[in-house]
This record gives structure tokens, sequence and C-alpha cells, in this order.
């Protein structure tokens, strides 16, 4: 019979830094609640607006920004954006209050990896809450097309623009929140005095701020998330299979998508 060995508990995090890490923990939900209120915006300029609209409103419209579809004019039609908008961002806030739970690292890990771990969580957490915003700019122009009453009509190049930030805001956007969170919480553990071990620093070399593995030594092209990443695997682009799938998807969804998009709108203007 296998004996059996009980799980160390892990040590109590001291209170200064319980303290340091309270500070600031509202910040990354601040693009959840600017998404909310533009969506709550909109959704009060829709019942201001629904009784005055037309009998047939459009709900499709071409890359150039053209309506080529109308359909009776309902309110769930009309206040689609807005409801969607709120949808988006209660589903994102949910993922986000449990990035903890899905990304956490093991009760033993050194001082300064578990504040690292709180910099990556609130990276993540403030990155989905710009991607809900960027998803809830995609449908609000026509939104505010349909509620204006034919008053006002996108540009050719709004459609086309809008893609494009979507396409590239969402990596970019995790990028940036990422990289800002880590480089609080070095910050913020340096002032604990939590030093990471040369183990380490040499494993942080080999992670890129999205959590793809950058490690030549290691063959492998799917390697396992990094911890405190989330579960699953990731793309290790020390690798020449990894890198030519990185620039492939860079190429495809970054660049070559969006100038197609450019390209059809100005041709079809």
């Amino acid at each position: 019979m296998a004996r059996y060995v009980p799980v160390p508990e892990p040590e109590p995090v001291p209170a200064a830094e319980e303290a340091a890490l309270r500070r600031g923990r509202a910040r990354p939900w601040w693009p959840y609640l600017l998404t909310a209120a533009v969506s709550v915006a909109l959704l009060v300029w829709t019942v201001v607006a629904y009784p005055g609209l037309p009998e047939q409103v459009p709900v499709h419209w071409g890359i150039d920004g053209r309506p080529d579809r109308w359909e009776d004019t309902t309110f769930g039609t009309v206040a689609f954006a807005p409801i969607f908008g709120l949808g988006m961002t209660a589903f994102l806030a949910l993922i986000a209050a449990m990035i903890p739970a899905m990304t956490g690292v093991h009760g033993a890990t050194s001082a300064w990896r578990r504040v690292r771990q709180e910099g990556v969580n609130r990276g993540v957490r403030e990155g989905l809450g710009w991607i809900a915003l960027l998803s809830l700019l995609m449908t609000a122009p026509t939104t505010a097309e349909v509620l204006s009453a034919g008053a006002w009509r996108m540009p050719w190049w709004l459609m086309p623009l809008l893609l494009t930030a979507l396409m590239v805001g969402v990596f970019g956007a995790l990028r940036a929140t990422l990289g800002r969170w880590t480089r609080w919480a070095d910050g913020v553990a340096a002032d604990l005095g939590h030093r990471p071990t040369p183990e380490e620093l040499a494993e942080d070399e080999t992670w890129t701020p999205l959590g793809m593995k950058d490690d030549p030594e290691d063959p492998t092209v799917f390697p396992a998330k990094r911890p405190g990443y989330g579960v699953g695997t990731t793309i290790n682009i020390g690798t020449r299979a990894g890198r030519l799938l990185v620039y492939g998807f860079v190429a495809v969804f970054m660049v070559a998508l969006p100038v197609a998009t450019w390209i059809g709108a100005y041709l079809a203007r």
C-alpha cells in the first residue's frame, strides 16, 4: 500500500507583500467599465430613437460601409450592438475573474515568482478588457448609422480601419498590458526585497511576454505552456518551425487580411 505523503502547506504571504499587491487591483477592470459605459450609452440612445425609426433598417453592411440588407425594425435588431457589448463584457469579465484559478502557480513557489504571477494575471485581465472594447467598436458605427435614421453614413475607410484595429489590436493589447504589468510586478518585487534566483532568471529568458517559448536548445515545436500561463501547449519560436508558424500567422492575419480589406473597400467605394 502506498504511504500517504502530506502536501506541505504554502508559507503565509508577508503582510507587506499583501498590502503591496492590493494596490492597483481595480485598474485592470477599467476597460470593462469603459466598454459597459459605451454599451449603456448606445442602449439609452436606442430607447430614445427607436420610436422614430423607419419600418425597415439596415442589418448588414459591405466592406465599404454601405448597407446591403434590410429587415423590419425591431428593438432587438436595433439594439444588437449594445446588447452584444454588455454580453461580451460580462463574459470576458467572468473569464478575467477566473484567471487566478486557471493560471495560479504552485503554493511552494518563490516570493519573486508569486509577485510576478500577480502581474501576469493583471496583464491578461486588462488585455481581455481592451479586447471587449475593440469588439464593441466593430458594431458601434453601424448602430449609430441606424439610430441616426440615415443622417450619418459611414465613410468607406471606417470599416477596414476597425477590422485592422481588431486584427492587430487583440495581440497588441495583450502584449502591451502583459509587458506593463510584468514591469510593475518586477518593481514591486524589488521594493519588497524579493530577488529571483539565477535559475529563475535563466528560465525567464526563454519566454516571451505573450507566453511563447524562445529556447533554441529545446527542439519541441509545441512545448507545454509556462507555469502560470494556463494549461495546454504554446509555440517555441526558438525553433525554425515555430518561427515559421508565427511569421505565417502574422503575414496572413495581421498583414494580408487588413491589406485585402483596405483594397476591397477602396475599390467598392
